[in-house]
């Protein structure tokens, strides 16, 4: 999948979306003067109709031009309230959308082997995108098998299951089910789903009013209240047809491009074909009963809610999306009934012994040594599986638990310097938390040993949990680490690669967080930074002065920035590295790619990719706001 592809893709369909909502919104304007116009001429003509005059005349007779410039710029302004009002709710990201749904979060350490089977899946499937783990919200009570991904970026996405999910469908088929989701965050359609929900509310929002009206019993008014809830109702049930339409127009073909990346994620199209074809033979399909489906129908996995004989169904059938994956298809779907499978515990080590044996078959072949640790940067789903499987249970546990993943993180940052590490100690004993230090000090003989691959992996591993804590507690744990961070009273590269994914995709949770909005548009705007930051990147990940120059020269060259020079190493500093890096996020999306590629390329040079610069490029992939680039494909 090309993300910034896709990315420019979704911005050219928002622009779409502005189009079909001005339209929209101008025809309201005419039918609710219409409306209008008939109202006080039904009242004309029920007071006294003059000789020789028709109806039609009569009700023509009411139109005016003040009256319809007063009721364009009143519904307006009642349009444009509620989209500000929904763009407000909705800017803490994809737990809004999940709670409107009914959703309650599955906790990271719950020990329910159908919610652990969808944990482990989409932690999976978030390591082999290059993404942060989204907390996972579960439909309790919705039987339908039905998906989505919701969240204005990455960093407060989500995913949602319903319970018929996780009940009915193998391992398999959940993660077809997943990495389709997944492709949705990645190719830029959650952003755009967000969008079409808030747009789309001002317009039914209207014909919430009218039902409103209607309810209300008035012994005075009764006969003109009737009459304007009812034109409201009118104006809002078009407002909703053409929700509805505009939704169709943007999400149907989106779905099919899912399901392709969903078998590209997970090298498997027999997960998601077979996973169709049980939705395909499950009663329920894949219906939502909520309240709120109406106005979020488009952001699942399949077709949530039916309207008008599904003439504007916002997924195509089901039997073109199976023989789109699978076109041998016999046609049969799978019939299910609920079943509990082995605890995923178990499941996983029946795999852990197969994935072993087929990365220590494939090294044999080679005549080369794979670090396992490695294995979970590939960004292949069967690799991230056997990557998993070294890190400790011990840390895998604690990643999974608010307190955990607190001291990992604090643990990860603790200095070999015994000085500083004394300082280190008494920082936390100032506001001492029960438990914590235990519980870092006995992580720190198992964290010592891990390899220094697996440092970020496991800091993805733990945002779920982090995410967990109450604000008050985030609060601390941020001041905590800025603390043992400056215990030696500098900022080393690891530390800020470290506090910089934390902060990205922890302070949404806790708060609003603006989003950054582009200013440069050409490669010459950013120039000096990404000088900079490729710099500090190549300095960082090569020894040799050849290679660091060719490093350079190569990434320049993937950016078309050809003239530039690489800075000397002491006019390097890390404060100014960070502003560079912060600089970058600014630029529009076509603009990312080549400068993430760049620095893709550059620490490629020398064939040899260090934990230091996956550290680096993960980071600064992370403040643009953007999947990592594929570290291990071959040089293009």
């Amino acid at each position: 999948m090309d993300f910034f592809a896709h990315q420019d893709r979704a911005r050219r369909n928002t622009g779409w979306l502005v189009v079909l909502f001005i339209i929209a919104v101008t025809l309201l304007v005419f039918l609710a003067n219409f409306c209008i116009a008939v109202t006080i001429g039904w009242t004309e003509l029920n007071a006294v109709k003059p000789n020789g005059t028709s109806s039609f005349n009569i009700i023509l007779d009411q139109f005016s031009w003040k009256r319809f410039i007063y009721v364009g710029i009143a519904i307006w302004c009642v349009v444009l309230g509620a989209i500000i009002f929904k763009r407000l709710q909705l800017s803490e990201g994809g737990k809004r959308v999940a709670e409107s749904l009914g959703g309650h979060r599955i906790y990271p350490n719950s020990d329910n082997a159908d919610e652990r089977r969808v944990l482990n899946v989409v932690e999976e499937m978030a390591l082999a995108s290059g993404m942060p783990v989204p907390p996972v919200y579960l439909l309790a009570y919705e039987v339908g098998i039905n998906a989505f991904a919701a969240g204005n970026s990455p960093s407060d996405a989500v995913i949602g299951v319903t319970r018929g999910c996780i009940n009915l469908l193998n391992r398999d088929e959940l993660q077809g089910v997943i990495a389709h989701e997944f492709s949705h965050i990645l190719n830029g359609d959650m952003r755009l789903n967000m969008r079409l929900i808030t747009a789309l509310h001002g317009i039914e929002f209207i014909g919430g009013m009218g039902e409103v009206l209607l309810r209300v019993r008035s012994n005075r008014s009764g006969a003109q209240v009737f009459l304007l809830g009812g034109a409201l109702w009118i104006i809002g049930f078009l407002g909703t047809f053409f929700g509805d339409m505009i939704r169709s127009a943007v999400s149907r073909q989106r779905e099919f491009l899912a399901d392709a990346s969903a078998v590209q994620f997970t090298r498997n199209p027999q997960g998601i074909a077979d996973a169709l074809k049980v939705i395909g033979g499950h009663q329920a399909g894949t219906s939502i009963s909520s309240p709120a489906t109406g106005e979020v129908s488009h952001i699942f996995f399949g077709q949530a809610l039916s309207r008008l004989g599904g003439m504007f169904d916002t997924h195509p059938p089901l039997m073109d999306r199976i023989l789109r994956v699978q076109p041998e298809w016999n046609g049969a779907f799978i019939y299910k009934e609920v079943q509990k499978e082995a605890p995923e515990t178990e499941a996983e080590d029946r795999n852990k012994e197969k994935l072993a044996k087929a990365v220590a078959m494939g090294a044999a072949l080679n005549g080369e040594f794979i670090d396992p640790a490695e294995l979970l940067l590939q960004g292949n789903i069967v690799s991230v599986q056997e990557g998993l499987s070294h890190i400790p249970d011990a840390l895998r546990g604690q990643a999974h638990d608010p307190l955990g993943a607190s001291a990992l993180m604090l643990g990860l940052l603790f200095s070999d310097d015994e000085a500083v590490y004394q300082k280190q100690l008494g920082y936390l004993k100032q506001k001492p938390t029960p438990g914590l230090l235990e519980l870092i000090q006995q992580q720190t003989p198992a964290l010592e040993q891990l390899s220094r691959a697996l440092y970020l992996p496991l800091l993805e591993l733990s945002m779920p949990a982090l995410k967990c804590l109450s604000a008050e507690q985030y609060k601390l744990f941020k001041q905590r680490l800025l603390l043992l961070i400056r215990a030696d009273e500098e900022v080393d590269l690891f530390e800020w690669c470290l506090f910089q994914e934390l902060q990205h995709y922890l302070d949404p949770e806790f708060g609003k967080v603006r989003n950054l909005r582009p200013r440069y548009r050409e490669m010459q705007q950013v120039a000096e930074p990404y000088r900079l930051v490729l710099s500090v990147l190549v300095y960082e990940g090569h020894d040799d002065s050849e290679d660091i120059e060719r490093a350079f020269n190569r990434g320049i060259g993937s950016a078309g920035l050809y003239n530039l020079t690489i800075l000397p190493a002491d006019a390097c500093e890390l404060g100014e590295f960070r502003a560079a890096v912060k600089e970058l996020a600014y630029a529009y999306p076509h603009l990312k790619p080549r400068m993430l590629m760049g620095f893709v390329n550059a620490v490629k040079q020398d064939g040899v990719i260090t934990p230091v610069e996956r550290e680096i490029v993960r980071s600064i992939a992370a403040v643009m706001d953007s999947p990592v680039p594929s570290l291990d494909e071959p040089q293009g």
